[in-house]
């Protein structure tokens, strides 16, 4: 199921056509393998939880934490495995960067996430880069699935084609290429570095 990062309405908008309902479960298809194909580009998730879950981190000894991007964090849990001691906000720990999203930090006062067993430390959280995906991914994500709905039409006066992942694009003006190449800009941008 798609996350939201476009619409069919959004598309359409943007080549200035109608699709033919009969042809709308495919372009939900395409949605969603364009926004998985933004997601590994960038190592990111845009749309973040409506519920929040637990994911499991290693402790090391140090007072921080470098976590999944989160809009919220509920709970966290040290050495979950053999003694779960449940630490409290903000008296236990904070979690950065203070004023605004993604958290990607968590850090302790005056403690240590222990090392131990692995993936003990427990943090329960609503995981994702923001709320609401930002403005320039839905543009990316509408540019590329117009691009393959161009593609499979044979869209005719087409400037060029090439592949996006393992689909193909198309686009009839010189406009949609500028959008198409600026689309590497904005996932750039947002890629995450882990080390």
């Amino acid at each position: 199921m798609a996350k939201g990062y476009t619409t069919r309405q959004a598309i359409e908008n943007y080549l200035l056509i109608t699709i033919d309902p009969t042809f709308h479960a495919q372009v939900e298809t395409w949605i969603e393998e364009i926004e998985a194909y933004i997601d590994n580009q960038t190592g990111r998730n845009f749309k973040a939880d409506a519920v929040a879950s637990a994911r499991y981190f290693d402790g090391d000894n140090s007072s921080t934490l470098l976590i999944d991007d989160a809009v919220a964090i509920t709970e966290v849990v040290l050495d979950s495995v053999n003694n779960p001691t449940i630490v409290e906000l903000p008296a236990d720990y904070v979690s950065y960067p203070a004023n605004r999203l993604p958290k990607t930090k968590i850090k302790m006062r005056g403690s240590y996430f222990p090392r131990g067993p692995l993936q003990a430390i427990k943090i329960t959280g609503k995981w994702g880069f923001s709320v609401n995906v930002p403005a320039d991914i839905v543009q990316a994500a509408t540019v590329l699935t117009a691009g393959i709905i161009n593609y499979s039409l044979n869209a005719e006066g087409e400037v060029a084609n090439m592949s996006i992942g393992r689909y193909s694009v198309t686009y009839k003006e010189e406009k949609q290429w500028q959008d198409f190449d600026r689309i590497k800009e904005i996932l750039d941008s947002y890629k995450k570095f882990t080390f």
